[in-house]
Formats: C-alpha cells, sequence, structure tokens
C-alpha cells in the first residue's frame, strides 16, 4: 500500500455540500449577500479584522518570548530572536492592515 493510499484526504473547508451550510452560519466566515460592492466591504473587513488579529497575536508571542528570555538565560539569545521576528510578523500585518483597510470615506481610516 503505497502512502498516498493511507494519506488522509483533506479538502477545503466547505468543499463539501454538508460542510457549505455549516461554514456559510459560522462566525468566521462572512455571509456573502447583497450586491458586489456589499460583499467587497465585507470581505475587506474580514480580511482587516483577520490582519490585526495576526498582529496582536504576534506581539502577544513576543512578549511572552522576551519574558522567556528573562526567565531562561541560558536559551535568551534564541528565544530573543525569535521575539524580534514576531515583532516584524506584526509590523507587517499592521501595514497590510492599513494597506487594505476597507475605507468608509472618513479622513482617518475605517
Amino acid at each position: 500500500m503505497d502512502s498516498e493510499d493511507r494519506a488522509v484526504r483533506v479538502g477545503a473547508r466547505g468543499s463539501r455540500p454538508d460542510e457549505v451550510s455549516r461554514a456559510a452560519g459560522s462566525p468566521e466566515v462572512p455571509e456573502l449577500g447583497g450586491t458586489s460592492a456589499a460583499r467587497k466591504r465585507e470581505t475587506d473587513g474580514y480580511a482587516y479584522r483577520a490582519m490585526v488579529s495576526s498582529a496582536r497575536a504576534h506581539e502577544r508571542a513576543a512578549t511572552l518570548l522576551e519574558e522567556m528570555a528573562a526567565a531562561h538565560p541560558e536559551e535568551a539569545e534564541l528565544h530573543l530572536q525569535s521575539a524580534a521576528r514576531h515583532r516584524r510578523w506584526a509590523a507587517n500585518d499592521r501595514e497590510l492592515a492599513q494597506k487594505y483597510a476597507p475605507r468608509t470615506g472618513c479622513p482617518d481610516g475605517p
């Protein structure tokens, strides 16, 4: 038996008809009703919130790694390197969130 035969078949969420109806009611998946412009705003808003959430998660990870560096001096350098990477990723996520934020007509942003 090939390893491919033993592999678990995995598909995208919502790829099967019973999952489509389940995913549509999920709070994670935006409802895509209405006009094309409304769908775009809704999708853009979801993407914006996801990037902001990701940036916050990277900041929390960096803080935790810095605390770990203080608690474990023998591994401090590695923890601090990882924390710096997470801070860069957080900055990148915030930049993308601002760049692609849905525009509401307000000059101050989303």
